[in-house]
């Protein structure tokens, strides 16, 4: 869809995509220089065909444009375009808590443990607003974000921390309640009464951070298993390790707050996310640190330079793009002699630079000359375009999780990131074969008709089950059963217009 635009905003480039939705930066522009940075989260194509779906997301959307708090992503707008369903959100400039983890990671170090209680008491606070909003009656409105971990925690590079994706993982989960692999690693950060299917209250959010933090404190993962049987086997019936046991000189006060957050019974944690962020604020001022958003800032400019620098070369990319020269007709008329234009990205950096990303400009040949000469008398009629009418289109594949992976779509490689195909178009199905090292093969079937973008989950290879003589280690532990890989589920996102 770059390149596009929906309602009110121009669309840069894909910045992301899930299960339910890809996520583009996007660009409002108004009278005098007005300019407001967005992220516009799409809903893929085949969702918008389920009503029960839809019905739920936009129940949770309309409610999410009510959250106002400095440490909870803004919804601004709700819209659609024709059959797209789209959020406008508050762009985030930084990066989310699970890639500064994994980047310290790499570099055999830790968040300090002052930042992680600071970013984890905003993140708490955030919590606290949401689970007591009330409806326009005054009454409760029992919100719960059910989906808090660090992916779901984004860190900006002044220093702000903002819990994002609020109530969307409950739309989402309606969709996916019986297919194990669409949740795969969100089982390490689940609360025991939430995965066993029991009555849960906002509590769970709160085991949720503490198992966020303890992993942003610790460098490693809570509960982590070969695959969901092992991980969920861990978070039931193993103890929770003290943090001391793997960081020699933990401190003993944060260690307690994580370790009482992560009680199994709701009634022996903090019993509102507020109680939760005074007793890391009071860590946070035991511990004598000035202004630990500038040192989280110092830190996130240290670490991703680049990215930083990329990601401002994108929102310059979208300040230069001539919207009127790529228009929307151009994107969805694409099977009645549009010509479309795959610029070189070693060429096109001065027209749109950003194209090294890998997102197409689609222009067409009339649209272009009225832009060229709006300025100047009227042209003569031109000739009947001689332009052949485009027979070809696009398979994009994405894999989840995001791994090298080889992709054979109808016996063509695919190649780039991610992998794209271009196959003629048709009506019969052809196959797309996903290997990659550690996961079974999958395959899936699409149908060339039109550009598509499929994101295909992968089933990690599981190890032999135990024997039955094998001892259960850890108490109360018992062998895990070892989920056996089925049919894959195919996930699309819009790629292009229909």
């Amino acid at each position: 869809m770059a390149g596009a635009k929906l309602g009110r905003y121009q669309v840069g480039p894909r910045i992301g995509v899930g299960g339910s939705a890809a996520v583009y930066l996007g660009r409002m522009t108004g009278p005098m220089s007005f300019e407001r940075l967005v992220a516009i989260k799409v809903v893929h194509d085949h969702l918008s065909e389920e009503r029960e779906f839809i019905s739920q997301f936009l129940d949770e959307a309309n409610l999410l444009v009510r959250v106002a708090h400095p440490n909870i992503v803004q919804v601004q707008e709700l819209g659609r375009e024709g059959e797209t369903l789209f959020l406008a959100m508050e762009y985030l400039h930084g990066q989310p808590l699970s890639k500064l983890i994994s980047v310290m990671a790499r570099r055999a170090t830790r968040l300090e443990p002052v930042l992680v209680a600071w970013l984890g008491a905003r993140v708490a606070e955030g919590l606290g607003y949401a689970h007591e909003m009330k409806d326009d009656h005054g009454q409760p409105l029992g919100l719960v974000h059910r989906d808090v971990s660090p992916q779901n925690v984004f860190l900006t590079y002044k220093g702000d921390v903002k819990l994002i994706d609020f109530g969307i993982a409950r739309a989402a989960g309606r969709i996916a309640q019986t297919t194990l692999g669409r949740v795969k690693g969100k089982f390490s950060y689940m609360a025991p009464e939430q995965v066993l299917g029991r009555d849960f209250d906002h509590r769970v959010d709160l085991f949720a951070l503490g198992a966020t933090l303890y992993e942003a404190a610790v460098g490693a993962r809570l509960f982590s298993g070969i695959d969901e049987s092992e991980t969920l086997h861990k978070l039931l019936f193993e103890e929770i390790p003290d943090p001391a046991e793997r960081v020699p000189g933990f401190p003993p006060g944060l260690a307690k707050v994580l370790m009482r957050a992560l009680r199994p019974e709701p009634d022996q944690r903090h019993q509102t996310a507020r109680e939760l962020a005074q007793e890391l604020d009071d860590f946070v001022r035991a511990s004598g640190v000035d202004n630990p958003q500038s040192k989280l800032a110092e830190c996130m400019n240290a670490l991703f330079e680049s990215d930083r620098k990329a990601q401002e070369e994108s929102i310059e990319g979208l300040r230069t793009v001539n919207f009127d020269v790529v228009t929307e007709s151009a994107i969805v008329d694409r099977a009645s002699g549009v010509v479309t234009v795959r610029p070189d990205p070693a060429k096109s950096r001065g027209v749109w630079p950003y194209a090294a990303a890998g997102f197409a400009v689609v222009l067409t040949v009339g649209a272009l000359g009225i832009a060229l000469k709006r300025d100047h008398a009227p042209a003569p009629a031109p000739p009947p375009s001689t332009a052949p009418v485009v027979t070809d289109v696009n398979v994009e594949v994405t894999t989840q999780p995001d791994v090298e992976a080889t992709v054979v779509v109808a016996g063509v490689s695919a190649q780039g990131k991610p992998r794209r195909a271009t196959l003629p178009r048709g009506d019969a199905p052809v196959t797309i074969e996903v290997t990659a090292p550690g996961f079974e093969p999958s395959k899936v079937t699409v149908v060339p008709d039109r550009d598509r973008g499929v994101v295909v989950p992968l089933t990690k290879i599981a190890e032999p089950v135990p024997s039955a003589s094998a001892k259960p280690s850890g108490k109360g532990a018992r062998p895990p059963v070892i989920k056996k890989p089925g049919d894959p589920l195919v996930t699309e996102y819009p790629f292009g217009k229909k």
